[in-house]
Protein backbone atom coordinates (compact mmCIF):
# COMPACT_ATOMS: atom_id res chain seq x y z
CA UNK A 1 0.00 0.00 0.00
CA UNK A 2 1.46 3.55 -1.04
CA UNK A 3 2.33 6.25 1.70
CA UNK A 4 -0.48 8.20 0.07
CA UNK A 5 -3.11 5.45 0.30
CA UNK A 6 -2.09 4.96 3.84
CA UNK A 7 -2.14 8.62 4.68
CA UNK A 8 -5.74 8.93 2.80
CA UNK A 9 -6.84 6.31 4.68
CA UNK A 10 -6.18 7.69 8.64
CA UNK A 11 -7.50 10.86 6.87
CA UNK A 12 -11.17 9.24 6.16
CA UNK A 13 -11.14 7.36 9.42
CA UNK A 14 -10.15 10.09 11.16
CA UNK A 15 -13.03 12.11 9.87
CA UNK A 16 -15.75 9.30 9.89
CA UNK A 17 -15.06 8.77 13.46
CA UNK A 18 -15.61 12.99 14.34
CA UNK A 19 -19.21 12.89 12.07
CA UNK A 20 -19.47 9.83 14.38
CA UNK A 21 -18.89 11.13 17.89
CA UNK A 22 -20.53 14.46 16.51
CA UNK A 23 -23.82 12.51 15.66
CA UNK A 24 -24.20 9.99 18.86
CA UNK A 25 -24.09 13.60 21.07
CA UNK A 26 -26.48 15.06 19.10
CA UNK A 27 -28.62 11.86 19.22
CA UNK A 28 -27.97 12.22 22.94
CA UNK A 29 -28.83 15.70 23.64
CA UNK A 30 -32.20 15.48 21.41
CA UNK A 31 -33.09 12.62 24.07
CA UNK A 32 -32.20 13.73 27.52
CA UNK A 33 -33.30 17.63 26.39
CA UNK A 34 -36.98 16.43 25.75
CA UNK A 35 -37.29 14.49 29.59
CA UNK A 36 -39.45 17.36 31.14
CA UNK A 37 -41.89 16.77 27.81
CA UNK A 38 -41.42 12.62 28.59
CA UNK A 39 -41.99 13.04 31.95
CA UNK A 40 -44.77 15.06 31.24
CA UNK A 41 -46.22 12.70 28.42
CA UNK A 42 -46.08 9.68 30.89
CA UNK A 43 -47.55 11.86 33.86
CA UNK A 44 -44.19 10.79 36.10
CA UNK A 45 -42.53 12.39 39.02
CA UNK A 46 -39.17 12.99 39.34
CA UNK A 47 -38.50 9.36 41.08
CA UNK A 48 -40.31 7.66 38.43
CA UNK A 49 -38.53 9.55 35.60
CA UNK A 50 -35.20 8.48 37.14
CA UNK A 51 -36.21 4.45 36.16
CA UNK A 52 -35.45 5.91 32.83
CA UNK A 53 -32.00 6.77 32.58
CA UNK A 54 -31.80 3.47 35.46
CA UNK A 55 -33.16 0.96 32.62
CA UNK A 56 -30.73 2.17 30.26
CA UNK A 57 -28.24 1.97 32.67
CA UNK A 58 -28.85 -1.57 33.89
CA UNK A 59 -28.69 -2.46 29.63
CA UNK A 60 -25.55 -0.81 29.56
CA UNK A 61 -24.20 -3.12 32.83
CA UNK A 62 -25.27 -6.25 31.83
CA UNK A 63 -24.04 -5.55 28.05
CA UNK A 64 -20.60 -4.38 29.20
CA UNK A 65 -18.77 -7.45 30.55
CA UNK A 66 -19.51 -9.29 26.68
CA UNK A 67 -18.35 -6.24 25.39
CA UNK A 68 -14.84 -7.78 25.57
CA UNK A 69 -15.83 -10.94 23.66
CA UNK A 70 -18.09 -9.03 21.02
CA UNK A 71 -14.96 -6.76 19.91
CA UNK A 72 -12.31 -9.45 19.59
CA UNK A 73 -15.10 -11.33 17.91
CA UNK A 74 -16.35 -9.06 15.15
CA UNK A 75 -14.00 -5.79 15.48
CA UNK A 76 -14.90 -2.47 16.51
CA UNK A 77 -15.60 -1.32 13.08
CA UNK A 78 -18.86 -4.40 12.45
CA UNK A 79 -19.98 -3.66 15.81
CA UNK A 80 -20.29 0.47 14.75
CA UNK A 81 -23.20 -0.52 13.20
CA UNK A 82 -25.24 -0.99 15.96
CA UNK A 83 -25.52 2.22 16.26
CA UNK A 84 -28.42 2.45 13.23
CA UNK A 85 -30.30 0.39 15.64
CA UNK A 86 -30.73 2.34 18.44
CA UNK A 87 -30.94 5.64 16.48
CA UNK A 88 -33.97 4.48 14.43
CA UNK A 89 -35.41 3.28 17.77
CA UNK A 90 -35.61 6.85 19.34
CA UNK A 91 -38.84 8.12 17.72
CA UNK A 92 -40.44 4.94 18.99
CA UNK A 93 -39.84 6.24 22.92
CA UNK A 94 -43.04 8.22 23.72
CA UNK A 95 -45.34 5.10 21.39
CA UNK A 96 -44.64 3.01 24.87
CA UNK A 97 -48.23 2.20 26.14
CA UNK A 98 -47.00 2.71 29.88
CA UNK A 99 -44.12 3.34 32.12
CA UNK A 100 -43.38 -0.06 32.12
CA UNK A 101 -42.70 -0.69 28.46
CA UNK A 102 -41.01 1.89 28.37
CA UNK A 103 -38.59 1.01 30.72
CA UNK A 104 -37.96 -2.33 28.90
CA UNK A 105 -37.38 -0.32 25.87
CA UNK A 106 -34.89 1.82 27.78
CA UNK A 107 -33.34 -1.61 28.95
CA UNK A 108 -32.97 -2.21 25.22
CA UNK A 109 -31.82 1.39 23.81
CA UNK A 110 -29.19 1.25 26.88
CA UNK A 111 -27.22 -1.97 25.91
CA UNK A 112 -27.26 -1.19 22.19
CA UNK A 113 -25.90 2.09 23.02
CA UNK A 114 -23.06 1.21 24.94
CA UNK A 115 -21.89 -1.50 22.24
CA UNK A 116 -22.03 1.07 20.05
CA UNK A 117 -20.12 3.36 22.62
CA UNK A 118 -17.07 1.01 23.20
CA UNK A 119 -16.69 -0.01 19.48
CA UNK A 120 -16.08 3.84 18.68
CA UNK A 121 -13.67 4.40 21.48
CA UNK A 122 -11.77 1.14 20.40
CA UNK A 123 -11.39 2.24 17.22
CA UNK A 124 -10.51 5.64 17.76
CA UNK A 125 -7.69 4.29 19.64
CA UNK A 126 -6.43 2.35 16.65
CA UNK A 127 -6.48 5.85 14.42
CA UNK A 128 -4.55 7.20 17.45
CA UNK A 129 -2.09 4.75 17.17
CA UNK A 130 -2.10 5.05 13.42
CA UNK A 131 -1.13 9.07 13.83
CA UNK A 132 0.98 7.96 16.47
CA UNK A 133 -0.06 11.67 18.34
CA UNK A 134 -2.85 12.46 20.89
CA UNK A 135 -6.16 13.15 18.51
CA UNK A 136 -8.87 10.64 21.07
CA UNK A 137 -9.76 14.70 22.45
CA UNK A 138 -10.97 15.99 19.18
CA UNK A 139 -13.18 12.89 18.93
CA UNK A 140 -15.21 13.21 22.29
CA UNK A 141 -15.05 16.88 21.70
CA UNK A 142 -17.16 16.46 18.53
CA UNK A 143 -19.79 14.03 20.74
CA UNK A 144 -20.06 17.41 22.83
CA UNK A 145 -20.29 19.61 19.89
CA UNK A 146 -22.91 17.50 18.56
CA UNK A 147 -24.90 17.79 21.99
CA UNK A 148 -24.53 21.41 21.85
CA UNK A 149 -26.12 21.27 18.62
CA UNK A 150 -28.70 18.45 19.44
CA UNK A 151 -29.92 20.84 22.99
CA UNK A 152 -30.12 23.94 20.56
CA UNK A 153 -32.40 21.82 17.97
CA UNK A 154 -34.36 20.83 20.91
CA UNK A 155 -34.64 24.43 22.81
CA UNK A 156 -35.89 25.44 18.65
CA UNK A 157 -38.48 21.85 19.05
CA UNK A 158 -39.91 23.04 22.27
CA UNK A 159 -40.25 26.90 21.46
CA UNK A 160 -42.11 26.03 18.22
CA UNK A 161 -44.68 23.34 20.19
CA UNK A 162 -43.03 20.43 17.80
CA UNK A 163 -43.81 17.15 19.33
CA UNK A 164 -41.60 14.77 21.15
CA UNK A 165 -41.65 11.91 17.99
CA UNK A 166 -41.79 14.12 15.38
CA UNK A 167 -38.83 16.08 17.00
CA UNK A 168 -36.83 12.64 17.22
CA UNK A 169 -38.51 11.44 14.14
CA UNK A 170 -36.50 14.53 12.42
CA UNK A 171 -32.81 13.25 14.21
CA UNK A 172 -33.33 9.57 13.83
CA UNK A 173 -33.41 10.13 9.86
CA UNK A 174 -30.52 12.47 9.60
CA UNK A 175 -28.60 10.38 12.04
CA UNK A 176 -29.29 7.22 10.44
CA UNK A 177 -28.13 8.44 6.69
CA UNK A 178 -25.26 9.71 8.21
CA UNK A 179 -23.81 6.57 9.61
CA UNK A 180 -24.72 4.61 6.60
CA UNK A 181 -22.42 7.85 4.60
CA UNK A 182 -19.41 6.99 6.59
CA UNK A 183 -19.57 3.37 8.35
CA UNK A 184 -16.88 2.09 5.42
CA UNK A 185 -14.61 4.99 6.40
CA UNK A 186 -14.00 3.32 10.13
CA UNK A 187 -10.32 1.22 10.80
CA UNK A 188 -10.44 -2.46 10.64
CA UNK A 189 -8.11 -4.37 13.56
CA UNK A 190 -5.70 -6.24 12.26
CA UNK A 191 -5.99 -10.11 10.91
CA UNK A 192 -3.08 -11.25 13.59
CA UNK A 193 -4.94 -9.32 16.61
CA UNK A 194 -7.80 -10.51 16.09
CA UNK A 195 -7.04 -13.80 15.69
CA UNK A 196 -5.18 -13.72 18.98
CA UNK A 197 -8.49 -11.58 20.23
CA UNK A 198 -10.89 -14.55 19.64
CA UNK A 199 -9.11 -16.26 22.56
CA UNK A 200 -10.85 -13.68 25.01
CA UNK A 201 -12.76 -15.21 27.42
CA UNK A 202 -16.97 -14.20 27.92
CA UNK A 203 -16.38 -12.20 30.04
CA UNK A 204 -12.79 -10.70 31.68
CA UNK A 205 -12.81 -8.10 34.75
CA UNK A 206 -9.85 -5.44 35.19
CA UNK A 207 -6.75 -5.45 37.72
CA UNK A 208 -3.49 -3.99 38.41
CA UNK A 209 -3.71 -0.15 37.38
CA UNK A 210 -6.36 -1.10 34.87
CA UNK A 211 -8.58 -1.35 37.65
CA UNK A 212 -7.91 2.08 39.75
CA UNK A 213 -8.39 3.61 35.76
CA UNK A 214 -11.67 1.45 36.13
CA UNK A 215 -12.62 3.23 39.43
CA UNK A 216 -11.67 6.55 38.43
CA UNK A 217 -14.01 6.32 35.14
CA UNK A 218 -16.68 5.22 37.36
CA UNK A 219 -17.08 8.62 39.52
CA UNK A 220 -16.16 10.06 36.16
CA UNK A 221 -19.46 8.85 33.94
CA UNK A 222 -21.07 9.07 37.47
CA UNK A 223 -20.12 13.30 37.11
CA UNK A 224 -20.87 13.44 33.39
CA UNK A 225 -23.99 11.98 33.85
CA UNK A 226 -25.27 13.99 36.56
CA UNK A 227 -24.95 16.69 34.45
CA UNK A 228 -26.08 15.39 30.89
CA UNK A 229 -29.26 13.71 32.44
CA UNK A 230 -30.13 16.32 34.89
CA UNK A 231 -29.20 19.98 34.19
CA UNK A 232 -32.18 20.56 32.02
CA UNK A 233 -34.08 19.50 35.10
CA UNK A 234 -31.67 21.41 37.17
CA UNK A 235 -32.32 24.56 35.22
CA UNK A 236 -36.20 24.14 35.47
CA UNK A 237 -36.73 23.71 38.99
CA UNK A 238 -33.92 25.22 40.78
CA UNK A 239 -33.39 28.40 38.68
CA UNK A 240 -36.88 28.00 37.76
CA UNK A 241 -36.43 28.49 33.87
CA UNK A 242 -39.42 27.96 31.67
CA UNK A 243 -39.34 24.26 29.81
CA UNK A 244 -38.40 26.14 26.31
CA UNK A 245 -35.13 27.55 28.19
CA UNK A 246 -34.55 24.54 30.71
CA UNK A 247 -31.67 23.10 28.09
CA UNK A 248 -29.57 26.30 28.34
CA UNK A 249 -27.94 25.01 30.95
CA UNK A 250 -26.87 21.55 28.85
CA UNK A 251 -25.70 24.02 26.43
CA UNK A 252 -23.20 26.23 28.35
CA UNK A 253 -22.09 22.76 30.02
CA UNK A 254 -21.77 21.19 26.38
CA UNK A 255 -19.99 24.12 25.00
CA UNK A 256 -17.22 24.23 27.50
CA UNK A 257 -16.76 20.12 27.06
CA UNK A 258 -16.33 20.68 23.39
CA UNK A 259 -13.84 23.46 23.57
CA UNK A 260 -11.76 21.88 26.72
CA UNK A 261 -11.85 18.93 24.03
CA UNK A 262 -10.56 20.98 21.30
CA UNK A 263 -7.36 21.87 23.48
CA UNK A 264 -6.73 18.60 24.92
CA UNK A 265 -4.98 17.28 22.73
CA UNK A 266 -2.13 20.29 22.34
CA UNK A 267 -1.94 20.18 25.85
CA UNK A 268 -1.40 16.72 25.70
CA UNK A 269 1.59 16.99 24.17
CA UNK A 270 3.13 19.13 26.91
CA UNK A 271 1.93 17.02 29.93
CA UNK A 272 1.60 13.80 31.02
CA UNK A 273 -1.91 12.47 31.02
CA UNK A 274 -1.86 11.51 34.68
CA UNK A 275 -1.44 15.25 35.75
CA UNK A 276 -3.66 16.54 33.00
CA UNK A 277 -6.46 13.80 34.45
CA UNK A 278 -5.64 15.36 38.11
CA UNK A 279 -6.00 19.09 36.78
CA UNK A 280 -9.48 18.30 35.51
CA UNK A 281 -10.70 16.65 38.29
CA UNK A 282 -9.49 19.82 40.71
CA UNK A 283 -11.47 21.84 37.92
CA UNK A 284 -14.44 19.90 38.17
CA UNK A 285 -14.53 19.59 41.66
CA UNK A 286 -15.00 23.18 42.06
CA UNK A 287 -17.20 23.84 39.13
CA UNK A 288 -20.00 21.34 41.07
CA UNK A 289 -19.64 23.61 44.37
CA UNK A 290 -19.75 26.66 42.42
CA UNK A 291 -23.46 25.55 41.03
CA UNK A 292 -24.38 24.14 44.28
CA UNK A 293 -22.87 27.22 46.12
CA UNK A 294 -26.05 29.90 45.31
CA UNK A 295 -29.10 30.02 42.51
CA UNK A 296 -29.08 32.29 40.62
CA UNK A 297 -28.39 31.79 36.82
CA UNK A 298 -24.77 33.61 37.31
CA UNK A 299 -23.49 30.64 39.29
CA UNK A 300 -25.30 28.42 37.43
CA UNK A 301 -23.65 29.49 34.21
CA UNK A 302 -20.55 29.86 36.22
CA UNK A 303 -20.46 26.72 37.47
CA UNK A 304 -21.57 24.39 34.46
CA UNK A 305 -18.75 26.56 32.26
CA UNK A 306 -15.68 25.31 34.69
CA UNK A 307 -17.49 21.87 34.99
CA UNK A 308 -17.39 21.69 31.56
CA UNK A 309 -13.87 22.73 30.91
CA UNK A 310 -12.69 20.26 33.73
CA UNK A 311 -14.36 16.99 32.83
CA UNK A 312 -13.64 17.77 29.04
CA UNK A 313 -10.53 15.42 29.29
CA UNK A 314 -11.19 13.46 31.90
CA UNK A 315 -12.80 10.13 29.76
CA UNK A 316 -10.86 11.09 26.45
CA UNK A 317 -7.35 10.36 29.14
CA UNK A 318 -8.97 7.42 30.90
CA UNK A 319 -9.65 5.57 27.77
CA UNK A 320 -6.57 6.21 26.10
CA UNK A 321 -4.77 4.75 29.47
CA UNK A 322 -7.06 2.11 29.20
CA UNK A 323 -6.88 1.75 25.51
CA UNK A 324 -2.49 1.75 25.60
CA UNK A 325 -2.15 -0.96 28.09
CA UNK A 326 0.24 -3.83 26.21
CA UNK A 327 -1.12 -6.83 27.77
CA UNK A 328 -4.78 -6.13 25.83
CA UNK A 329 -5.53 -4.65 21.89
CA UNK A 330 -7.10 -1.24 22.55
CA UNK A 331 -10.94 -1.99 22.19
CA UNK A 332 -10.70 -5.03 25.01
CA UNK A 333 -8.99 -2.79 27.30
CA UNK A 334 -11.18 -0.20 26.89
CA UNK A 335 -14.21 -3.10 27.61
CA UNK A 336 -12.81 -3.72 30.60
CA UNK A 337 -12.22 -0.47 32.20
CA UNK A 338 -15.96 -0.53 31.14
CA UNK A 339 -16.89 -3.44 32.81
CA UNK A 340 -16.16 -1.17 36.25
CA UNK A 341 -17.64 2.33 35.24
CA UNK A 342 -20.63 1.08 33.70
CA UNK A 343 -21.67 0.59 37.18
CA UNK A 344 -22.11 4.69 37.13
CA UNK A 345 -24.97 4.55 35.67
CA UNK A 346 -26.56 2.64 39.04
CA UNK A 347 -24.77 5.18 41.37
CA UNK A 348 -25.45 7.91 38.83
CA UNK A 349 -28.97 9.28 37.41
CA UNK A 350 -31.10 6.98 39.45
CA UNK A 351 -29.49 7.79 42.92
CA UNK A 352 -29.46 11.63 41.64
CA UNK A 353 -33.20 11.07 40.74
CA UNK A 354 -34.08 9.57 44.07
CA UNK A 355 -32.25 12.27 45.96
CA UNK A 356 -33.84 14.58 44.19
CA UNK A 357 -37.70 13.57 44.50
CA UNK A 358 -36.66 12.98 48.13
CA UNK A 359 -34.89 16.55 48.92
CA UNK A 360 -34.07 18.23 46.07
CA UNK A 361 -31.68 18.82 42.94
CA UNK A 362 -29.55 20.73 44.65
CA UNK A 363 -28.94 18.61 47.19
CA UNK A 364 -28.47 15.74 44.79
CA UNK A 365 -25.59 17.47 42.88
CA UNK A 366 -24.15 17.94 46.64
CA UNK A 367 -23.77 14.30 46.50
CA UNK A 368 -21.70 14.69 42.81
CA UNK A 369 -19.48 16.96 44.49
CA UNK A 370 -18.62 13.90 47.07
CA UNK A 371 -17.63 11.86 44.49
CA UNK A 372 -15.89 14.83 42.39
CA UNK A 373 -13.65 14.56 45.74
CA UNK A 374 -13.31 10.77 45.66
CA UNK A 375 -12.09 11.08 42.27
CA UNK A 376 -9.69 13.48 42.48
CA UNK A 377 -8.38 11.44 45.75
CA UNK A 378 -8.09 8.31 43.32
CA UNK A 379 -6.63 10.46 40.70
CA UNK A 380 -3.33 11.52 43.31
CA UNK A 381 -3.09 7.42 43.65
CA UNK A 382 -3.02 6.93 39.61
CA UNK A 383 -0.34 9.65 39.31
CA UNK A 384 1.89 8.75 42.60
CA UNK A 385 1.69 4.74 40.63
CA UNK A 386 2.85 6.41 37.21
CA UNK A 387 6.23 8.48 38.74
Amino acid sequence: MSSNTITATKRHARLALLAQYFLMGFVYASLISRYPAIQAHFGMSIGQLSFVPLSMAIGSLITTPFCCHLIARFGSKKLINVSFAYMLLLPLMTLMPNIYILYAFCFLYGSLVTITDVAINGNSILVENAYKRPVVSMFHALYYVGVCCGSLLSIHCITQQIDVMEHHAYVAIISAIGVFYIRRFFLQESVGKAREAKKTPLIILPKGILLLIAFIALCSRVTEGSFTNWSTIYMKTIIEFPENLAPLGLTIYAAFMSLGRFIGDPIRKRYSDPVILLGSCIMTTIGIFTIIADTSFAFAAIGFFITGLGISCLVPIIYTLAGHQKEVSPGVGIAMVNTVSSTAFLFGPFLIGRIADAYSMRTAYGYVLALAILMTILTTQLVKRKR
